[in-house]
């Protein structure tokens, strides 16, 4: 598919527990991209056909999602986090900050449909991943379990 996401929806990050802080909140380590990978793993909420952005739809997508990443096989765990990001506001963020173009594409897996990622950047941008971790707000935190 690799179609690119409208900039009003929202994609999550699943943060494991080594890439997430003392009181709950995402490190900048949880947005870098792993050596040898394109693109930053996601997960897009209204794949799902719910409304996110009221906190019942969110809430429900992210069981979905949730759903989707234990049915693959992942463990979640409970001192991990997802971590809510709006589409729109990184690509801002990025565009306005570091004059780079970052694009949210549906990659869709067979096991995991709502899977997407954020394309255009490296493991070595590092200062993008701290600028992505600092348009996570703590209402955009959520608990893995």
């Amino acid at each position: 598919m690799n179609e690119p996401l409208p900039d009003r929806d929202h994609v999550s990050r699943y943060c494991k527990p080594s890439t997430v802080g003392e009181r709950g909140q995402p490190l900048a380590s949880a947005f870098a991209i792993r050596s040898g990978e394109g693109y930053l793993s996601v997960n897009w909420l209204e794949y799902f056909g719910i409304r996110v952005g009221e906190p019942a739809g969110t809430e429900a997508a992210l069981d979905r999602v949730r759903e989707t990443l234990r049915r693959k096989g992942f463990r979640l765990r409970s001192n991990g986090r997802f971590a809510l990001l709006n589409i729109g506001t990184v690509k801002t963020t990025i565009r306005r900050t570091f004059g780079r173009s970052l694009h949210v594409n549906h990659l869709p897996l067979p096991d995991d449909e709502s899977h997407a990622g954020i394309l255009g950047y490296t493991e070595r941008d590092r200062m993008i991943a701290a600028e992505i971790r600092a348009a996570v707000g703590a209402e955009d935190v959520r608990a893995a379990v």
